[in-house]
């Protein structure tokens, strides 16, 4: 600094222009971005123990359990699909909701084959996709199906659960002790078996479906069965419930039967020739009681 004060001012200013400005502290590190975990996969969750001894213990204290059929508990599960399921384009399977089955019912293992229905009914069967014994019967109506619940029942000196025909057909209510259809409540409590994913298991371990099946029913018992020992709940045939095709309630309701009436009844579980899209407890889908449909067959419940 003395040596620049000798000098001309001009010279004293050209000095200091040159020399080096000190170094800039180098800018603060961005925090590194934040770690986002990929999904975990839900596992699909079996009954609770709580629910396997009340379901064995109806079986024992019944001593009704019919040949071909598994005892379901009552008990409280919720009803419809997840918001996942809804973000992947459900339209009608919501909102969720609190469900009571109050009374123990039984359900038929696996859907009513075309053996069955022959045997059962005469040997009036419908035209069927594929000429199949141990496959399900399909091609039948709404009033079909529950006429066989009725010849069943009748076949099982049980009082029958419909009076009347097509049209102005009566069911005579959940407390009948013969053969009928399940309501759609009961339905998707014994598909879930207790659990609260989409599906029971594995798509192509439980269900068949248009990827696994060449747009052919298959027999039935071919896939895995649910923790209830249900099979093909999801896949193979469409199958009718009870209830004419109605909103959801948005509030805790027991022993659900549906609307009064309607235009169109329900059918549920997924389909041979349909997508895995179907195949899920909570799909839901209606038609018209009197239609024949290729994909559309059923199963009988029963009230303990």
């Amino acid at each position: 600094m003395h040596t620049l004060q000798k000098l001309p001012w001009p010279l004293i200013l050209l000095v200091v222009a040159c020399q080096k400005a000190p170094p800039l502290p180098p800018p603060p590190r961005a925090p590194p971005p934040a770690v986002i975990a990929a999904p975990v996969a839900e596992k699909p969750q079996g009954p609770t123990p709580a629910q396997v001894a009340q379901q064995q213990a109806v079986a024992t204290s019944t001593g009704a359990k019919s040949e071909g059929f598994v005892v379901i508990p009552a008990g409280k599960f919720v009803m419809g699909a997840t918001a996942a399921e809804l973000e992947q384009g459900a339209w009608n399977d919501a909102p969720q909701h609190e469900v009571t089955i109050s009374r123990p019912f039984e359900l038929q293992v696996a859907e009513t084959t075309q053996q069955s229905f022959k045997s059962v009914m005469a040997g009036n069967v419908p035209v069927q996709p594929k000429v199949c014994p141990e496959c399900p019967v399909l091609n039948v109506s709404w009033f079909q199906a529950t006429g066989y619940c009725n010849a069943l029942s009748r076949l099982k000196n049980l009082p029958v659960c419909y009076e009347g025909q097509d049209k102005e057909l009566r069911f005579v209510g959940l407390a009948c002790r013969g053969y009928r259809l399940p309501t759609e409540a009961e339905w998707e409590y014994a598909a879930r078996a207790g659990t609260t994913t989409p599906r029971y298991g594995e798509t192509l371990d439980i269900a068949w479906v248009d990827a696994n099946t060449q747009l052919q029913p298959q027999p039935v018992k071919g896939k895995k069965a649910n923790a209830w020992g249900l099979f093909d709940m999801l896949g193979n045939a469409h199958e009718w419930v009870h209830d004419w095709q109605g909103d959801y309630p948005t509030v805790a309701v027991a022993d659900p039967q549906g609307p009064a009436n309607g235009e169109n009844r329900v059918f549920r579980g997924g389909a041979y020739r349909l997508p895995e899209a179907e195949a899920r407890a909570a799909f839901r889908n209606a038609y018209g009681p009197a239609n024949q449909v290729e994909f559309i067959g059923f199963r009988c419940a029963r009230t303990l």
